[in-house]
């Protein structure tokens, strides 16, 4: 009995944990720290503390991640004892950003990391930046990326998407220039 009732007791707390998961309705606002966006599709949007990672058919098919990182910290946002993960530094240009996303992406494990066309760009009212890249999983699957971004107090702020390449980027890559059109500052 007592084994049954410890069973009963991990299978609680076990989904205890597990975020809970809305649908973004499309063509209203949602709110995204400081910003807002429009999305045109319906995303699955788990409701987590931190950072805002969505989906529409799987994290690992493609997702679309809201991402602020202070002066000082990792883009992971967990510390590093060992101090071998890139740190934001609010002095840094784009270059060095687009290096710090792309060195950040290569410790975490992803191969062949490739950025290109980096250029300013609008994240609503304010100046940024954005860039594309390509990188391959551990298992050798081929994805593609984009990251539009901004730097404001000191913290940048960048909205990522990332699908893989023969399906899922293309499929939802319209829809997220419109929601990167549609950021409010």
């Amino acid at each position: 009995m007592t084994r049954k009732i410890a069973v009963l007791a991990i299978l609680l707390l076990a989904t205890a944990c597990v975020p809970s998961i809305v649908a973004t309705p499309p063509q209203e606002p949602i709110q995204i720290g400081f910003y807002s966006v429009i999305p045109q599709t319906e995303w699955n949007r788990p409701m987590m503390i931190q950072n805002e990672i969505w989906t529409v058919d799987g994290f690992a098919l493609q997702s679309l991640r809201f991402v602020e990182v202070a002066h000082g910290e990792t883009l992971s946002g967990n510390e590093d004892p060992e101090g071998k993960a890139p740190v934001f530094r609010k002095t840094m240009l784009y270059t060095e950003i687009q290096e710090f996303i792309v060195e950040t992406l290569a410790s975490g494990g992803w191969a062949n990391v490739k950025p290109k066309g980096l250029k300013p760009s609008k994240f609503g009212d304010l100046p940024g930046f954005r860039f594309s890249f390509s990188m391959l999983s551990e298992d050798g699957l081929e994805y593609d990326g984009v990251v539009l971004g901004t730097v404001r107090d000191d913290t940048l702020h960048i909205i990522a998407y990332v699908g893989t390449r023969l399906h899922y980027y293309p499929k939802y890559a319209k829809d997220v220039e419109q929601l990167f059109k549609s950021i409010r500052t």
